[in-house]
């Protein structure tokens, strides 16, 4: 792409002395296709041979989904990069021993965004009209239906195919997000394909801060914390609202759980805790019967336990 001048866009230009510069504008990545070569920067410990393979129907699977803004993009760059280890992977590595027979009834994780259970293999496949039930099931590692199911999910999240991520992620909201993909916090920071830094990876990637839109986008959600995200707080996610999410971010968190994903924090934990707490008391029908190996009754005496702990 190019300017008026011929010059690539991103570059800067001079005078005929040399000493006046004038920086050319860069193009956001909202309603057009991802390059190669914006791949490349948001995912770059995977190999250009492998995100070719990927780009056309990474693109052609953000158009389906409607997912067109910047920051649509780049959330779901970020939540498909970890769950796939950038391209890496479209299917689950199950662990030493474990036969697929013995999870998720017999359909472990495939596609981009690892999609597992029957019940969610059969939806997919009934929303594009394609078997992948069986024998069919390996479809799913193909790169056409790796890409595509991934898109599907992201418009059609949790157990009941009832969230759509679209909003959210114009919201900027990476806590809810990547609570609503993975049920908790699982690779939520730390590592090189953690979800926060693959996000931040793509926002720089796709130029997500030089989108004329972004003003309107953050003034409509007042609450996003914009590009902060190391110190996105959970009462400004639209997870603080959600009786389990409140609780895994509780129990990520917490100095005493095994969980990881995230950095121990007896505040943060504590918050997580605390607001589970009030959600049970204040909306007691909207709390799931139970989470994270515990019961209701368990989760609730396990908040109550680590609140009184917890400094």
């Amino acid at each position: 792409m190019t300017n008026s001048t011929n010059e690539p866009l991103g570059t800067t230009t001079a005078d005929k002395d040399h000493t006046k510069v004038e920086e050319v504008a860069v193009a956001c990545a909202c309603n057009r296709d991802i390059t190669l070569d914006e791949l490349r920067e948001a995912y770059p410990e995977r190999k250009k041979e492998v995100l070719e393979k990927f780009l056309p129907d990474l693109n052609a699977t953000l158009t389906t989904y409607e997912i067109t803004s910047c920051l649509k993009k780049v959330h779901f760059l970020a939540q498909v990069g970890h769950e796939s280890s950038e391209f890496l992977f479209t299917a689950e590595i199950l662990k030493k021993g474990v036969d697929e027979k013995d999870v998720y009834d017999g359909y472990k994780g495939r596609g981009l965004v690892q999609l597992t259970w029957k019940k969610n293999y059969t939806s997919y496949g009934t929303a594009v009209k394609t078997d992948f039930l069986d024998a069919n099931k390996v479809k799913l590692e193909e790169v056409k239906w790796a890409t595509d199911s991934a898109g599907w999910y992201w418009r059609n999240a949790g157990s009941g195919h009832d969230i759509d991520l679209n909003p959210f992620a114009d919201q900027n909201d990476i806590v809810y997000i990547s609570a609503a993909i993975n049920g908790g916090f699982n690779g939520y920071e730390g590592k090189s394909t953690s979800r926060l830094k693959l996000l931040k990876n793509a926002v720089a990637a796709l130029h997500v801060k030089a989108c004329p839109q972004l003003e309107a986008l953050f003034s409509t959600f007042p609450e996003a914390e914009k590009f902060d995200y190391d110190s996105y707080p959970l009462e400004k996610s639209n997870a603080y609202d959600v009786h389990d999410m409140s609780f895994a971010w509780g129990y990520w968190h917490d100095p005493k759980s095994k969980m990881e994903g995230v950095k121990k924090d007896s505040a943060q934990a504590k918050i997580g805790y605390s607001r589970y707490l009030e959600l049970l008391e204040s909306h007691p029908s909207k709390a799931k019967l139970g989470r994270f190996g515990m019961t209701r009754a368990n989760m609730k005496k396990h908040a109550e336990k680590r609140v009184g702990e917890l400094p």
